[in-house]
């Protein structure tokens, strides 16, 4: 196997060739963080008042919003005909949906917020797929009565941690066939890579606590870890620094402190990180491969437009506010104007005159700019519409929705992304349980359920897993409920399919909730006629008839006329 340095020079090639991607992520980031400066020129006039827009956060936060607040809705393929396959596709799919919410409540974040996210700021989703059981036993934390009671309380979430990287941190080198090798370089405290890693960051603990020169050298808490893995070998080192700002260089002066804690062959078959790239691949390098939502504001620098136009408006309207109301024209200036009761007059002293001034107006060509620039920010990113739900009064049904619809093609890209990388995670989970031989157990997660699912290693052979995210917007479901119903009625269109279409996450659930409260109906209809027939009644004899009445049946409320609830009863009146 090669040395370290091999692997070090490795990563130093991954690092540079994302150098143009880096910068660009970078600036994502200040439009999310909303961190801008002024200008140079700008920036040490004292009557300035810097403005910063929250448009391009409000955009990303509205889209994440609407893509994540919905369960994904998984679909395993069946490998055969036949309800008992399809049974046992769909307790696959309640079983990984049990692990993908117990990895939820492992971390700090949830995982479908963090993909979603990523997809809209990076349009690039990195996750690492862990299985606990063989990371366990790899970084030797089963051994011990810490790192025992450290694995027990891991196993109250499942076996398995979705951890969801940004894309800054992970150097993906792809190739035509797929993602071949996966860098990840991060800085960490040496605590938290010792809690990790265990026994194998034995090294790491061990090694100097402050650096080197200087008559007081820097104490050491933080590293910079590299875990570089490709198809068939993973290696992990850490190079011990001052703080936990920046990163230590790959190569150079780091080389002779970095410190080894895994370089081994893996033997696992496959690549357990799931790394998904919107945008195209028609760009040669790195950097306009991808296509961020906020990618055209960047290039086109409309954000600190915007910015520059409204620090100016705003600056000026503050400086103005305290401008001169009076004005006095006289030899001296001994008039005096008191602000007291409302209409008090101004004594004037003889040869002085006073003049009120009109306070200064705001430049209209600056609010015009700005609004300018709010508009343009709008059009390329998310439509307000779906921002805010703010809408002119009076706006039709029709309209509103034929707005809502047109907005969502706007995330559709980074809808299909986020779906391709959480198809990629369940995947690795899958991937996974096949190498460790062990069965895929879970619990079905539908409410008042709760029943034990196994699934054995050879039924996971060869499954691919689709994942669809439902958009959570309110006259976009209507639309799809009023189309899904008519598709049912007039086009025979299937039942299943008309529920996933309009976004319920377990649609062999509704059915079959709705075959028992309809059994339930026909039960009670027979108890009914039952006990009719021990009173010697006939069935439609027990008793006069209800008036039919609500808003339903209530022309002056849009209802219907009550003759129409029951004709009979119209014709026996008669």
């Amino acid at each position: 196997m090669q040395s370290l340095f091999h692997f070090q020079n490795l990563a130093e090639e991954l690092v540079a060739a994302d150098a143009e991607r880096d910068r660009m992520l970078r600036a994502m980031d200040a439009m999310w963080r909303n961190q801008w400066s002024l200008p140079p020129n700008v920036a040490g006039l004292k009557w300035i008042h810097k403005v910063v827009s929250s448009d391009p956060h409000d955009a990303v936060r509205a889209g994440t919003r609407l893509l994540s607040s919905v369960a994904p809705q998984l679909s395993v393929q069946p490998l055969g005909a036949g309800p008992a396959t399809r049974t046992r596709a769909e307790q696959i799919e309640r079983a990984l949906a049990w692990h993908f919410r117990n990895a939820g409540r492992r971390r700090q974040a949830g995982v479908l917020r963090d993909v979603v996210l990523s997809a809209l700021l990076y349009d690039e989703v990195v996750a690492q797929v862990v299985y606990l059981p063989e990371q366990q036993g790899a970084a030797g934390l089963l051994g011990g009565r810490r790192g025992a009671a450290r694995g027990r309380a891991a196993d109250r979430f499942g076996p398995f941690a979705i951890l969801v990287r940004n894309p800054q941190q992970v150097h993906v080198r792809y190739s035509d066939w797929m993602p071949e090798a996966v860098l990840m370089k991060t800085v960490l405290r040496m605590q938290d890579v010792a809690d990790f890693w265990g026994v194998r960051a034995k090294a790491l603990t061990a090694a100097p606590k402050r650096g080197r020169g200087g008559n007081k050298p820097a104490q050491l808490t933080h590293c910079t870890l590299y875990d570089y893995m490709d198809l068939e070998q993973r290696v992990v080192w850490a190079v011990p620094q001052a703080g936990g700002l920046g990163l230590a260089a790959p190569g150079g002066e780091a080389e002779a402190d970095a410190v080894e804690i895994l370089r081994e062959p893996h033997g696992l078959g496959f690549l357990p990180w799931a790394a998904k790239v919107g945008g195209t691949t028609l760009a040669e390098s790195g950097g306009p491969q991808r296509i961020p939502l906020l990618y055209s504001i960047y290039t086109s620098g409309q954000w600190d437009t915007q910015n520059i136009v409204e620090t100016l408006l705003t600056s000026e309207v503050i400086a103005y506010a305290a401008a001169p109301r009076m004005k006095i024209e006289g030899p001296s200036d001994g008039v005096d104007v008191d602000y007291g009761e409302p209409g008090r007059p101004a004594y004037v002293p003889p040869g002085h005159k006073l003049d009120a001034l009109q306070p200064p107006g705001m430049d209209l060509g600056l609010a015009a700019l700005a609004q300018r620039a709010a508009e343009r920010i709008s059009k390329s990113t998310v439509p307000r519409v779906l921002q805010s739900g703010d809408y002119p009064s009076g706006t039709g049904y029709a309209t509103l929705n034929l707005a809502t619809q047109s907005g969502m093609k706007t995330l559709a890209p980074y809808k299909e992304l986020a779906e391709e990388a959480l198809g990629e995670v369940f995947g690795l989970m899958l991937a996974w349980l096949q190498h460790s031989g062990q069965p895929l157990e879970g619990r079905d997660g539908r409410r008042g359920r709760g029943e034990p699912i196994r699934i054995e290693p050879g039924e996971l052979a060869g499954l691919a897993v689709d994942v669809e995210l439902t958009a959570d917007v309110p006259t976009d479901r209507m639309a799809r409920i009023n189309a899904a119903s008519l598709a049912v009625r007039d086009l025979g269109y299937s039942r299943q399919r008309a529920l996933e279409q309009i976004g319920e996450s377990d649609p062999h659930e509704v059915l079959r909730q709705a075959a028992a409260e309809q059994l339930a109906a026909v039960e009670l209809e027979i108890e009914k006629a039952r006990l009719l027939a021990l009173a010697g009644l006939a069935p439609g004899t027990a008793g006069p008839r209800p008036a039919q009445g609500g808003q339903g049946f209530n022309p002056a409320l849009g209802g219907e006329p009550a003759v129409t609830a029951d004709p009979g009863l119209a014709l026996r009146e008669d």
